[in-house]
C-alpha cells in the first residue's frame, strides 16, 4: 500500500489500484475537512456522506456554461469486465492539465 500511495503522486492509478485502496479504507486517514487548494499527486480519503462540501478546495475549476456550477464529467470504471468504480473529474480553469479526479465504489 505504501508504494502505491508514492506511485500515486506521480502518475493516475489504474481502476484496479484505486479499488484496492478504497476496498481497505480502514488502513489509511478519513479526512474530516476538505484539504485548502490541495497540492498536485495529493490523494485523500473522504467519507463523502460525512464531509459533504468535500469538493470546496479552493481550486479554480472550469465551469459550465451556466458560469456558476463546476463542470465535471462522468464515468464508471471496470475491473476485468465488470463496473465497479464511479469516477468523475474536473479541469483547472487557467491550467487544463490540472485535474481533480474523484472515485467511490458502485454497490455490486
Amino acid at each position: 500500500m505504501e508504494q502505491l500511495l508514492s506511485e500515486a503522486q506521480h502518475r493516475w492509478l489504474r481502476p484496479a489500484e484505486i479499488c484496492e485502496i478504497l476496498r481497505n479504507y480502514h488502513k489509511f486517514h478519513i479526512a474530516t475537512e476538505s484539504p485548502t487548494r490541495p497540492a498536485s499527486g495529493s490523494l485523500f480519503l473522504f467519507d463523502r456522506k460525512v464531509l459533504r462540501y468535500f469538493r470546496k478546495d479552493g481550486h479554480n475549476w472550469r465551469k459550465k456554461k451556466d458560469g456558476k456550477t463546476i463542470k465535471e464529467a462522468h464515468e464508471k470504471l471496470k475491473v476485468g469486465s465488470i463496473d465497479v468504480l464511479h469516477c468523475y473529474y474536473a479541469h483547472g480553469e487557467g491550467n487544463e492539465n490540472f485535474q481533480r479526479r474523484c472515485y467511490w465504489m458502485l454497490e455490486v
